[in-house]
């Protein structure tokens, strides 16, 4: 029986290489986003997707929005969207997970970023990008803590620059990582080859 994953914003940019990666790997898919019809923001839409599955092996969490912006003038909806793709996306997702993975265990892969990593230079328009990534950094440790005794491990990858369309939006200049470095560290951490890893936030490019 091939094992089965989840993966948000598996529609483009690192999400979609994953997608391609695991499904190579002989993994069953099922890829989530806005693109897709599926908004992981939407808890009805979140509890739908993942219903048709019998089990789950892993989560991986891709799904970001980035709305450049100044912050005074930050709308509030603006605000809202961005922690809806990510952090409240990650909650409903890792919740189903939860659900489907306890009693027999599976891997959480929470794509942050170094936007959200402690001490790290950020770029100014992004705080609830920042704000979003950072929080997905500090429920990484938590669940890792949580999902211990259920055998769910639960780990963070925070890359630099990736050459995607959201890195065109940020106007971050430099060299980058391309998607499909991160998404062979991510098709590692996902995978019982990275055991017992668990609460861990890999950093990689600058």
């Amino acid at each position: 029986m091939n094992p089965v994953a989840v993966v948000t914003g598996g529609s483009g940019g690192i999400g979609s290489e994953v997608v391609a990666q695991l499904r190579g790997k002989g993994w069953d898919v099922t890829s989530l986003s806005r693109r897709e019809g599926c908004d992981v923001s939407d808890e009805h839409q979140v509890a739908r997707a993942f219903a048709h599955l019998d089990s789950l092996d892993a989560l991986v969490h891709c799904a970001a929005e980035l709305i450049k912006r100044p912050f005074a003038e930050l709308s509030a909806a603006e605000w809202d969207s961005q922690l809806g793709a990510s952090l409240r996306g990650a909650f409903l997702c890792s919740r189903e997970a939860f659900r489907l993975m306890r009693g027999r265990g599976g891997t959480i892969v929470m794509v942050s970023s170094f936007s959200g990593v402690f001490g790290a230079e950020k770029f100014p328009g992004m705080s609830a990008y920042v704000a979003a990534k950072s929080g997905l950094a500090g429920l990484t440790e938590a669940l890792a803590v949580e999902g211990r005794s259920a055998g769910i491990r639960v780990n963070a990858i925070s890359p630099g620059a990736v050459d995607t369309a959201m890195l065109r939006i940020a106007g971050v200049e430099g060299p980058a990582l391309q998607p499909a470095e991160v998404a062979r560290m991510i098709v590692w951490l996902a995978s019982p080859e990275s055991a017992p890893l668990s609460g861990a936030n890999l950093r990689m490019g600058s």
